[in-house]
């Protein structure tokens, strides 16, 4: 029996239009609307004005994550053409990658897809067909290198349109530095050099993780109840100065986005592990954060366990985060989120109804009645959570 929460995700639905989703970010991305929801009360406002929002003494955790350009295209001799969308890298070299194929049929098992030009040349096989990995062999550019050359920007399903240049830049948060996400955190894209000066002065410091955002994030809930949904699961990297940093702090941190979340919220649930020996893998389960063994060990205890094991592996610490955060999930380190306007039924609404209980009807029924744009490239908010973070 599943020790996540039995809740029908038709409870978490809401009437959205194809009009209402931002297909293009609004110039400059900081005019972007902001609803701020704070001890049951709706303000409205503007990113630019996010600082008028934030106390001094508050620090926002921000997810370095770099979007790649995920989508490629290979022509067979005979004329087909042949998509490989690059899901996650199985190899630190990345030669080695778990991907979806279009017109897979197309795509022999004894194939070899290939592009070459006056640099060097890629080729593309399968290493497993069955579980949809695939292996890159290159000259020339580094593979790394020949996926920039050759990828497209992997725009959201729900956008409705082909990629364009502008998306480049469009699609790429400010604080990018790490590559792997196919997915932006779509919360970032709003911050401009203007927003982190006016955060600069406000005194409000700036903490980073990388969680690379995956394709999964997007996978409909196509069950009754939650705790039947396959939840997907998405690379991090952490380092000890973060944790350093958390344990400084007597108070919650504002996430930016849902992934800033994410990855914050399982290190608790990491250390905890770590504490009843659970260290063969660096993995969070979906189920981890309402298991009472790991719930009743304390944030301080479970940070302090993570920092000892991170000083056994060199400072910096990669792993696999499945969390799934819906209603009955203990936020542990989230006192306040930035986050875009989701889809209805998608484990990121219910990750705001988590957060902030019942209200995000509320919220919702304000952003839709006061014309705000939805989805990746829309309007977003700040988001107060129910429970006072204090540890």
């Amino acid at each position: 029996m599943s020790l996540i929460p039995r809740i029908s995700i038709h409870d978490y639905d809401y009437e959205l239009s194809d009009s209402r989703i931002a297909k293009y970010p609004i110039v400059p991305k900081h005019d972007s609307k902001l609803l701020v929801f704070e001890k049951g009360n709706i303000h409205h406002s503007t990113f630019l004005n996010l600082s008028e929002y934030l106390l001094e003494e508050e620090t926002l955790l921000v997810n370095n994550t770099k979007v790649i350009p995920a989508r490629l295209w290979f022509e067979k001799s005979d004329g087909v053409w042949i998509q490989i969308f690059l899901l996650k890298p199985i190899s630190h070299d990345w030669r080695l990658w778990h991907v979806m194929v279009g017109n897979r049929r197309k795509f022999k098992s004894e194939d070899i897809l290939e592009v070459s030009n006056d640099k060097g040349k890629l080729n593309v096989s399968w290493e497993n067909r069955e579980e949809n990995i695939v292996k890159f062999e290159n000259s020339g550019p580094s593979i790394p290198e020949w996926i920039e050359l050759l990828g497209e920007i992997p725009l959201p399903p729900y956008l409705n349109r082909e990629a364009e240049d502008r998306d480049k830049t469009d699609y790429q948060a400010i604080f990018a530095k790490n590559k792997g996400a196919v997915a932006a955190p779509t919360a970032s894209l709003h911050f401009t050099p203007e927003l982190l000066l006016r955060l600069q002065q406000k005194g409000i410091p700036q903490l980073e993780a990388t969680l690379h955002v995956g394709a999964g994030t997007f996978k409909p809930v196509s069950v009754d109840f939650v705790d039947e949904h396959e939840m997907h699961a998405e690379q991090f990297e952490i380092t000890r100065a973060l944790i350093e940093e958390l344990l400084d702090r007597s108070t919650g941190i504002i996430a930016l986005g849902t992934t800033g979340c994410r990855v914050l919220e399982s290190l608790p649930l990491l250390g905890a592990k770590i504490l009843l020996g659970e260290t063969e893998e660096i993995f969070i389960s979906a189920e981890d954060g309402y298991r009472e063994d790991i719930r009743s060990i304390s944030t301080r205890e479970a940070l302090h366990a993570l920092l000892k094991h991170i000083d056994t592996v060199g400072g910096i610490l990669r792993g696999e985060t499945q969390i799934f955060m819906v209603p009955g999930f203990d936020f542990r380190l989230t006192s306040a989120m930035v986050t875009n306007f989701h889809q209805p039924k998608s484990t990121l609404m219910l990750l705001v109804a988590a957060f902030v209980g019942d209200a995000w009807k509320d919220i919702y029924n304000a952003a839709l009645s006061n014309n705000y744009r939805f989805l990746s490239y829309g309007d977003g908010s700040l988001l107060r959570g129910k429970k006072n973070i204090v540890w």
